[in-house]
């Protein structure tokens, strides 16, 4: 495995091959695309107190990215995908969503639309080459190009309250005045950078995109950020970005639903199961899935997902039944999809499939060791600030 580009930047301990020696994989760090991403990079509290109170950063660049190009581009990603990318503006990001033939989810990724015949397609860590050459073939596209380009980009997250101020200190003009999913170019170091208002914190924030040969400008930059404004800047690892995206109700593949990439029989679920439903335009063009997805919403989901939280901060299990009360008999009501400390909330939070029969049972309890921990559901984001979506772009 190697470090990403921004790794040695961000580390405040050992040198990479000392934490690399000395880590377990999956407990201190994760394989994102062959790059290391720690859980942190020194003190996960630290990183998560100055992403809520002032401005920290984080390495995007492992980010699998595809480039789409050519006069059919938006007709493939219309027939791809549950809502039209055609139509959308240009220079903007939407979240969007794939799925198979039978409905259920494939993957969730970032697009950006620079153009009409020109996009980039952003899903986490999942390879689907193979799956959309074959999908150009049977659709028989003519005009359509798809390169992978996951090492043509360096990415970094520029992420809480202070995160535009910081910005436009590295010489990013009027970046304060970007609306929420606003993609523009920004003139930096001779050359340009892709700056979009988005990030995955729940909070006020931006994803930067660059070229390899800009990273060592890049990284001078923020830098000079912080000694022009006083503040530590820190990167912050898979702990704060779990705290955070859970704090804002946000979904994962892989631990929300299964995927081909983390395969579990029996968690395959469709968007309305998700909460992605809002994802879904069944009145419009024809794409994979579409008609799955409209017996899916007539017959109503089997699974639907919720928040939960508890103040017990024991480590619970991913997969953990969730157990209720119903006519005094204990019954299954749902499962742990993930859950993680919140700093913020001073509890332990998470995300849990719930079978939609049972969302009105009250009482509910996972078991740890052989105690029961008492947990309460809770539909939607735990935290909803107003700076996330202010324009301009709050700088103090």
């Amino acid at each position: 495995m190697k470090k990403s580009a921004f790794f040695d930047f961000m580390n405040r301990r050992a040198d990479f091959d000392h934490f690399l020696s000395s880590s377990v994989l999956d407990q201190d760090y994760i394989n994102w695309n062959g790059l290391v991403l720690p859980y942190d990079y020194g003190n996960a509290e630290e990183e998560y107190s100055a992403l809520r109170n002032a401005c920290a950063i984080f390495d995007v660049s492992p980010l699998r990215k595809y480039r789409i190009t050519g006069e059919d581009a938006g007709e493939f990603l219309d027939k791809l995908l549950t809502r039209p990318a055609s139509t959308a503006e240009s220079m903007t990001g939407i979240y969007v969503i794939f799925c198979h033939e039978d409905g259920t989810l494939i993957d969730d990724s970032i697009l950006y639309k620079f153009s009409d015949n020109d996009y980039l397609l952003m899903p986490s860590d999942m390879d689907h080459s193979a799956y959309f050459d074959s999908l150009v073939e049977r659709i028989q596209f003519q005009a359509v190009s798809i390169l992978d380009c996951t090492d043509k980009w360096v990415g970094m997250a520029i992420q809480g309250p202070l995160s535009a101020a910081v910005l436009l200190s590295m010489g990013c003009e009027n970046l304060d005045q970007l609306v929420p999913y606003e993609v523009r170019q920004f003139h930096f170091a001779g050359s340009q950078i892709q700056i979009a208002r988005m990030g995955f914190t729940a909070d006020l924030g931006y994803e930067c995109w660059l070229k390899p040969g800009l990273a060592s400008e890049f990284m001078a930059a923020i830098e000079l950020a912080r000694e022009s404004m006083d503040l530590a800047i820190p990167g912050y690892g898979l702990s704060t970005l779990e705290a955070c995206r859970l704090e804002g109700g946000f979904i994962v593949a892989g631990w929300d639903f299964a995927t081909e990439a983390d395969p579990a029989p029996g968690f395959e679920r469709n968007p309305f199961e998700v909460g992605l439903g809002w994802l879904v335009e069944l009145d419009g063009v024809d794409f994979v899935g579409k008609n799955a997805l409209v017996e899916k919403k007539r017959e109503g989901s089997q699974y639907a997902i919720r928040g939960f939280q508890t103040t017990d901060a024991q480590e619970l299990e991913d997969g953990a039944a969730i157990y209720g009360r119903e006519d005094g008999a204990e019954i299954i009501v749902g499962s742990v999809n993930g859950s993680t400390w919140s700093w913020g909330l001073q509890n332990l939070i998470g995300n849990a499939s719930i079978y939609t029969e049972h969302l009105r049972t009250r009482d509910l309890w996972i078991r740890v060791k052989d105690q029961a921990v008492k947990i309460t559901l809770r539909r939607g984001p735990f935290i909803n600030l107003d700076r996330r979506t202010q324009v301009p772009a709050p700088l103090a």
